[in-house]
C-alpha cells in the first residue's frame, strides 16, 4: 500500500521562493516603483493573485495528503484565502471595503495575508498533527 507524502519542495520550499516574489510585488507598489509587466496597483493585485494562487498549491496538497480537511488550520486557511479574494475582486468590481480606501492599501492588505496564510501553511507543514 502506497501512503501519501508530503513533499518538502512543494510543500515548502516553493511557497518561500514565492513569498519572496510576492514581498517584492508589494514592495514595489507601495513604493511606486515598477516592476516588469506590473506598472499600477491593479496590475500588482493581478499578480499577487496569480502568485497566490501558486503559493496556495502548497498548502492544498498538504491537507489533501494528511486528510485533514477539517482542522483548524486548514479552515484558518481557508478563511483567509477567500478574504484574499474578497479584497482583490472588491478593487476591480469598485465595491468599498472598511480599513481599505484605495488599490495600495488592497495591495498591502493582500500582501499581509499572504504572509499570514503562509505561516499558517508553514506552521501546517511542520505541526501536521494540528
Amino acid at each position: 500500500m502506497k501512503g501519501n507524502t508530503m513533499n518538502t519542495f512543494s510543500s515548502l520550499w516553493m511557497p518561500l521562493f514565492l513569498g519572496v516574489v510576492v514581498a517584492g510585488i508589494v514592495w514595489a507598489a507601495l513604493s511606486g516603483r515598477t516592476l516588469p509587466l506590473i506598472a499600477s496597483p491593479r496590475a500588482s493585485l493581478v499578480a499577487l493573485l496569480v502568485v497566490g494562487m501558486a503559493m496556495c498549491m502548497g498548502g492544498i496538497g498538504q491537507v489533501g495528503a494528511s486528510g485533514r480537511w477539517a482542522s483548524p488550520l486548514a479552515i484558518l486557511g481557508y478563511l483567509l484565502g477567500a478574504t484574499i479574494l474578497i479584497i482583490i475582486f472588491s478593487v476591480f468590481a469598485g465595491w468599498k471595503l472598511p480599513f481599505i480606501a484605495g488599490e495600495t492599501q488592497a495591495v498591502a492588505a493582500v500582501g499581509i495575508l499572504i504572509a499570514i496564510k503562509f505561516l499558517i501553511g508553514t506552521l501546517g507543514f511542520f505541526f501536521h498533527w494540528l
